[in-house]
């Protein structure tokens, strides 16, 4: 009887179980911090060289490969092995850009469905869902230029529900290319049917 006493009285070792409970928690949202620290550093990283890029390419001496090996030398120091990959495409003006061709879609499924008719404006005889040509175009060409980064985290957070094995940030630019000659074409009105 008089140990138990004496035990109930005894602090020795209450530092330890305190520190015991507290650590796993601190640490876990330390990581997480580091975590968010390196994806919002990551991602503003490659918003600027987005933009330098996209900027870089709109000149009629632009050249897409050499801005694309900037951006991606821009990130390599912050995302050790992330995959980089780039689309550009071009449309004729900021109207159109990320926009199909128009359609009269009767049964309201976002589709060219048979008997449908649609306006082929670039002419290539069926209804495309973005108007958008793939490549940087040419002289006054509306370009949206994306890049998408995708890379292991450094500080992983074990156990979250999510698979947060893999991260993907992305950037987007859109730019007029410089007037350097005429620009070729435009959009055509021919009225055709699914």
């Amino acid at each position: 009887m008089k140990n138990l006493r004496t035990l109930r009285g005894e602090d020795a070792g209450v530092t330890t179980i305190e520190f015991a409970i507290v650590v796993p928690a601190f640490l876990l949202a330390l990581v997480g911090c580091l975590d968010l620290g390196q994806m919002v550093y990551a991602k503003g990283v490659l918003d600027g060289a987005v933009e330098k890029a996209a900027r870089d390419s709109t000149l009629e001496t632009g050249d897409t490969s050499v801005a694309d090996a900037k951006v991606v030398s821009a990130m390599r120091p912050i995302v050790p092995g992330a995959q980089v990959t780039s689309t550009r495409k071009s449309y004729y003006d900021f109207a159109r850009t990320n926009k199909g061709e128009p359609l009269d879609d009767k049964n309201g499924d976002g589709a060219c469905s048979p008997g449908e008719g649609y306006t082929d404006e670039n002419g290539n005889g069926s209804w495309d869902e973005d108007l958008g040509r793939s490549g940087n175009g040419g002289a006054n060409d509306v370009i949206v230029y994306t890049v998408r980064v995708q890379y292991d985290p450094v500080f992983a957070v074990p156990l979250l529900p999510l698979d947060w094995s893999r991260r993907e940030i992305s950037a987007t630019a859109v730019k007029r290319n410089q007037p350097f000659a005429l620009q070729d074409g435009s959009y055509g009105s021919t009225p055709r049917v699914c």
